[in-house]
């Protein structure tokens, strides 16, 4: 989903503003992901919605991410604004 959502960012960035911007931005997004990678206890905890998962916004938009045995797993790369509970199903 994240790959899905990070492609679809991307594109709606293009769209909007300019092929530099959307790569520029995918930069952006990617560098953060970088630094959940080296500190995965960074992000603000979803305990009220589950448990599993932590939130790190990077400017419009937040990573959502959980930690599974040894590995940072990226769920979803989603708008500031998007309902996040409904975007888990739950």
């Amino acid at each position: 989903m994240a790959l899905n959502d990070l492609e679809e960012i991307w594109k709606y960035t293009i769209d909007n503003w300019s092929s530099n911007q959307a790569n520029k931005y995918y930069e952006i997004i990617l560098n953060e992901i970088s630094k959940i990678c080296q500190n995965p206890e960074i992000g603000r905890s979803m305990d009220r919605i589950v448990n599993t998962h932590r939130l790190r916004q990077i400017q419009s938009h937040i990573i959502v991410n959980k930690i599974k045995e040894e590995l940072i797993l990226v769920d979803r790369i989603l708008h500031k604004r998007m309902d996040i509970k409904s975007r888990f199903n739950l």
